[in-house]
């Protein structure tokens, strides 16, 4: 008896290792913006950080870019990159049609695509992030691979 019940216990103890493993979402095809601003790469590496109001701050902390009242991303020098709409969307500023820019989705279960021209998954965001998740994300992963802060 006392080895069946050994038995339960261990087999319940796996059931229950291997659901939360699953359960638990370490990549996304492109980056991710969790709850709190946090800003990854898609390797899962914390690159930067962006506040409601549209602050973007590297993983030190340094302020690299800001979306101005107008909606419009300008970084550190004052030099103007984009826009982002009211819907979210960013448009790069040598992007003359929406649809070279980048589309955020309605949010579902929290969270919302930022997808780009090609249709593909760029990055994940907090509904809470939507309005300057795409601009965040595009300044700092850019920034970390040592880019010029433009669209392609």
């Amino acid at each position: 008896m006392k080895t069946i019940a050994k038995f339960a216990f261990v087999l319940l103890g796996l059931v229950f290792v291997l659901s939360s493993a699953q359960a638990q979402d370490y990549k996304h095809p492109g980056g991710m913006i969790n709850a709190e601003g946090k800003v990854f790469s898609p390797d899962g590496k914390h690159i930067g950080w962006v506040t409601k109001e549209g602050i973007i701050k590297d993983v030190k902390g340094v302020q690299v870019a800001h979306v101005d009242s107008e909606g419009t991303l300008v970084d550190k020098s004052g030099k103007k990159l984009g826009k982002a709409q009211k819907n979210g969307n960013y448009l790069a500023q040598d992007t003359k049609t929406s649809d070279k820019g980048w589309t955020v989705s309605a949010p579902m279960n929290g969270t919302c695509d930022v997808k780009n021209e090609k249709g593909e998954i760029v990055v994940v965001v907090h509904e809470s992030y939507k309005q300057f998740g795409a601009c965040a994300y595009h300044c700092l992963y850019l920034q970390k691979e040592g880019k010029a802060m433009k669209m392609d």
